[in-house]
């Protein structure tokens, strides 16, 4: 909608992103990195185009890490109302004859609220392909406990596997934004240019000499 047509959003008055939508639960514990800073992104970009929006953003722990924490910042500056919710009163958006309504428990005032919403945003989790545990077994490697590819040392082989000659990165891997991704995909590259360049296996014997 921000891309194609801002028709529908210089016509919004209220617009709710929920984060952590069927992420760190149960069934997916994990963070999927990337929720937060799009949020609160998305909320910029809306009060850009329509600046008397009124923007929430229901999110659980605000993890804008590194830089992108300047983005939350100029958010609060710009008027974005954040509201933090618990896993045991996770929001409800419900259809009603007047719209959407987003009801959530604020922890600060501690009461519900009621918002009519316009736009619903959600931030949802990032999953494994389903297809990963066939191409582990056809490669021989593992996947961690949330079906992601696992390398073979976090710190010393952070982009080997154990199985020689196969690199792993990107969402392959697990959940992350697209700068840690592109770092990643660079130094599985690097690793495998250093077999490449190679003119034979060092792990075999050869009588021959260079």
């Amino acid at each position: 909608m921000l891309q194609e047509d801002n028709t529908d959003l210089i016509n919004c008055e209220n617009i709710v992103l929920i984060n952590c939508v069927g992420s760190r639960n149960s069934e997916h514990p994990y963070c999927s990195k990337v929720c937060c800073n799009q949020s609160v992104q998305l909320a910029l970009k809306v009060k850009e185009i329509n600046p008397q929006a009124n923007v929430f953003v229901l999110y659980r722990d605000m993890r804008t890490y590194g830089f992108t924490e300047d983005n939350y910042l100029k958010a609060r500056k710009k008027g974005i109302n954040f509201i933090r919710y618990d896993l045991d009163f996770k929001p409800e958006v419900s259809q009603t004859g007047d719209g959407l309504k987003v009801r959530v428990w604020d922890e600060i005032l501690q009461k519900y609220l009621l918002i009519p919403a316009d736009l619903v945003g959600l931030g949802v989790a990032t999953v494994a392909n389903s297809d990963n545990e066939k191409l582990a077994k056809l490669l021989k490697v593992p996947l961690n406990q949330d079906g992601f590819f696992l390398e073979a040392h976090m710190k010393l082989r952070p982009v080997d596997f154990s199985t020689d000659g196969i690199f792993v990165c990107g969402l392959a891997h697990g959940p992350k934004p697209i700068v840690e991704a592109i770092v990643q995909g660079k130094a599985a590259a690097g690793r495998a240019c250093t077999i490449l360049n190679k003119e034979k296996n060092s792990g075999r014997r050869s009588n021959s000499r260079s």
